[in-house]
């Protein structure tokens, strides 16, 4: 409500190179000098009943997520979509909060909750998981598999480089299969592909950019697929996303729907001798940096909006 003046933050306490919780309660300090009744919790299932308390007592402003991406998806995922959310940074990539142009500026952040000027963002769910930015499969989700696998604290960017290059070394690129659902609801099979990209929101880690654009709130998500498998197209697929020049590739291909399939092919039986092949490498997918698990992939819009609230 627009004139409410309760203000509830989840905080992260470990995002960031410092304490979060330090910073959300800089500002909580900030907001409560701007006459806003202000909430910090960290607890996410005390923050979802409380935002949710609130919210039908139509006294809830807006929630703030005091984290990164991580924490404005379970966030998003917990509470009713009619609920802004303001954004405050503080995790290590911010995908999300780069996107709309948001930062950590206390003074900046109470301004936009002062004005509540929101956009709609579409929320859709990856095998009942929601996917705010981007779900991807194949070899960087094989990368985000080897560096979840061996985490033991932060996770720094050094561990990515030594499992990209791990990965290069071993993924064999294995052949996918590909539905789309077009906007009459229907699905169809669009071909095969060795590597897939779903975005929400056009952003992607490390500032490789794959998708240059695509509206945030049509109910659409945009797929790119590259073909070609084996080490030496994967390495070179790989070396054009690295430098931005993929979109010029024969092998890469674009399409804009409301849900996509993915599966493994059928790679169990030998075409050529009809005997089981036990070695057939199983393929995982990621969703939003983190590891998503093992195809098959459904993705589809909730038919839901998120409220985001952005700088006036």
């Amino acid at each position: 409500m627009s004139d409410a003046r309760t203000v509830l933050i989840s905080a992260n306490p470990r995002s960031g190179a410092r304490s979060g919780l330090e910073v959300a309660r800089a500002l909580q300090a900030e907001l409560e000098r701007a006459s806003f009744q202000v909430e910090l919790l960290t607890d996410i299932d005390a923050f979802t009943d409380r935002a949710k308390e609130l919210h039908a007592a139509r006294s809830l402003r807006t929630v703030v997520s005091a984290g990164g991406d991580g924490t404005a998806s379970l966030i998003l995922s917990k509470i009713p979509s009619t609920i802004p959310v303001t954004l405050f940074p503080l995790g290590s990539e911010n995908l999300l909060a780069k996107y709309f142009a948001r930062d950590c500026e206390l003074s900046r952040t109470v301004q936009a909750i002062e004005t509540m000027r929101t956009v709609p963002l579409d929320l859709f769910r990856a095998n009942g998981q929601l996917t705010l930015l981007v779900t991807s499969v194949g070899y960087d989700a094989d990368v985000v598999r080897r560096v979840h696998e061996n985490r033991r604290s932060h996770i720094t960017r050094w561990a990515y480089r030594a499992a990209i290059l791990k990965s290069l070394a071993s993924y064999t690129w294995p052949l996918l299969e590909v539905e789309v659902k077009e906007q009459d609801g229907s699905w169809g099979r669009v071909g095969e592909c060795h590597w897939l990209f779903a975005f929400n929101v056009p952003r992607y880690a490390a500032g490789i950019a794959i998708i240059n654009d695509t509206p945030i709130d049509d109910g659409l998500i945009e797929v790119g697929m590259f073909e070609g498998g084996g080490l030496f197209q994967g390495m070179w697929n790989y070396g054009m996303v690295a430098r931005g020049v993929h979109q010029q590739s024969k092998q890469w291909r674009q399409l804009r729907v409301s849900g996509v399939r993915v599966r493994q092919a059928d790679l169990h039986r030998d075409k050529r001798t009809e005997k089981d092949n036990s070695k057939s490498p199983v393929v995982g997918y990621q969703i939003d940096g983190d590891w998503g698990g093992s195809l098959p992939l459904e993705i589809e819009f909730t038919g839901s909006k998120a409220q985001i609230v952005i700088d006036p």
